[in-house]
């Protein structure tokens, strides 16, 4: 840590803490994510001492290999990583307005203008096709896990509980208001890809009406009992949303919140949607 000076702690973290710095080669600023190697290694908080799921070696190979697939804008890339004294440290740039979630809390009536709605999910979309296509499934895209930096960018990271984009897996993982109904059910194997899409469409529908959809995707809670009854067309109806949604939009996110995984969109045809070839 000789190279970078702590300014502040950002946040805890899981297995340590993420760290405000400045590099003193560059003069800098960066964000250091500090974790212990022990906890990590056991998937042990170090509050409160709880099993959980996230990966910390699979989220460095993560990172190194969206690195070495040359970065991408709308993706946090990794600097630089080390270990020293038990820890692992990873080095990112500093996104100095913190998490989308945060910056939806500071505009008026937490509603974006359109405009900026569709940017950023254009930009969160771009993020998310590059890291398919490096062939891992995020699992955990929340507004919480997007940052903006100082130019308005909006960034993917966290990629704790990441897996290979292949992989079948069929843990219950991710935020209740984010996770995919056969995630949350987690009663068999599921496309870690196809719940991407899922959690995708509810960012969308919270960018364009600053609504969420539900608390969890479960059929006690009754936002998305009437979803699953009824429809996301009649469910933007009855909250009366219809003037924050447009039209190509509610074709698109019927398509991406479909609770059937094999009915729901792909990646791919998120992308060739008239809706989002016209924001692209």
């Amino acid at each position: 840590m000789d190279r970078y000076n702590v300014t502040s702690v950002l946040a805890p973290a899981l297995y340590g803490d993420i760290l405000l710095c400045v590099d003193t080669t560059t003069q800098e600023q960066v964000v250091v994510k500090k974790m212990d190697q022990l906890a990590s290694a056991k998937h042990r908080t170090l509050v409160r001492n709880r099993h959980v799921l996230e990966d910390a070696h699979f989220e460095k190979h993560v990172n190194q290999v969206l690195r070495n697939e040359g970065g991408h804008p709308n993706v946090l890339i990794l600097r630089n990583e080390f270990a020293q004294d038990g820890f692992d440290f990873f080095v990112f740039d500093y996104c100095c307005q913190g998490a989308l979630f945060d910056v939806m809390e500071t505009v008026p009536d937490k509603l974006f203008t359109r405009h900026e709605a569709e940017t950023y999910f254009s930009q969160i979309l771009k993020g998310l096709k590059f890291i398919h296509a490096a062939g891992f499934a995020h699992r955990d895209i929340s507004l919480e896990n997007i940052l903006v930096d100082k130019d308005n960018v909006a960034k993917i990271c966290d990629f704790g509980l990441a897996v290979d984009i292949n992989s079948r897996p069929n843990e219950r993982v991710g935020k209740p208001y984010y996770i995919a109904p056969e995630v949350f059910d987690n009663l068999t194997p599921y496309d870690p890809a196809k719940a991407d899409i899922w959690s995708l469409g509810v960012v969308l529908f919270l960018l364009l009406t600053g609504v969420p959809l539900f608390n969890v995707p479960s059929k006690l809670d009754e936002s998305y009992a009437y979803l699953k009854r009824h429809g996301l067309r009649r469910l933007i109806s009855v909250w009366d949303l219809d003037d924050f949604v447009p039209e190509e939009a509610r074709d698109l996110l019927e398509k991406m919140l479909s609770i059937n995984p094999r009915k729901r969109y792909t990646l791919q045809d998120v992308l060739q949607h008239p809706y989002v070839q016209k924001l692209f």
